[in-house]
């Protein structure tokens, strides 16, 4: 009961502070990407500070060359720097709108005594959020965060008792919290972990698999 007064009045608040796109940046690829932009620029301007030569239409013909090939090299550089960008997995953070997200671990569990799947089983992920910004800030498992399987089938967090810590609730400014959600999913050889605001534009997400 409590759990479903705080999400309500988390979405309230949401929905009153909402605007616009969220601000999602990853803890890897980045500095890769920028120094690509660099090595690109640099390499164009090498080209462009190339002596000319006296009316010669050979070497005009090579300078054009020359500054294609290295624009071209430095484009497929920095888009090969993107594609690994993508790859967000167990271990990474991604930082969306100043929380710290590191998603620790995920395994799978087939329940207890008292609590099974009505699916194939339980997928439980431990992570870590950080407060990076000067305020406080409120998370709700339920309205933030997905779990999506290979057949595009998305699952909510659901209740299970056998998880560690807990994630809803405040955290405050500069302060982290660790804990473990649990969402009831049909068997797949690779899920997706999705973090969001459901009153912004943008999604965090983790391609994962589980043992």
């Amino acid at each position: 009961m409590k759990k479903a007064v705080f999400a309500t009045t988390l979405g309230a608040a949401l929905l009153l502070t909402a605007c616009g796109e969220s601000d999602i940046e990853t803890n890897s690829g980045n500095e890769s990407s920028n120094n690509a932009e660099a090595n690109a620029a640099e390499e164009n301007e090498e080209v462009d500070n190339e002596p000319e030569e006296n009316n010669s239409a050979e070497n005009d013909a090579d300078e054009d060359n020359n500054e294609n090939n290295a624009e071209n090299e430095a484009n497929e550089e920095v888009e090969e720097e993107g594609q690994e960008e993508e790859s967000i997995s167990i271990g990474d953070t991604i930082t969306f709108d100043g929380l710290a997200i590191t998603l620790n671990d995920a395994y799978t569990s087939d329940g207890n005594d008292f609590e099974t799947p009505n699916n194939d089983h339980y997928v439980i992920l431990d992570m870590t959020i950080e407060n990076t910004t000067d305020e406080e800030a409120n998370i709700s498992t339920m309205l933030q965060m997905s779990l999506q399987d290979d057949e595009s089938y998305t699952h909510d967090v659901t209740i299970y008792t056998d998880t560690t810590g807990t994630l809803d609730g405040e955290i405050g400014a500069g302060r982290d919290v660790r804990g473990e959600v649990a969402f009831d999913v049909n068997d797949s050889d690779t899920y997706e972990f999705i973090f969001e605001n459901p009153f912004t534009s943008g999604q965090a997400i983790w391609e994962i698999e589980v043992n």
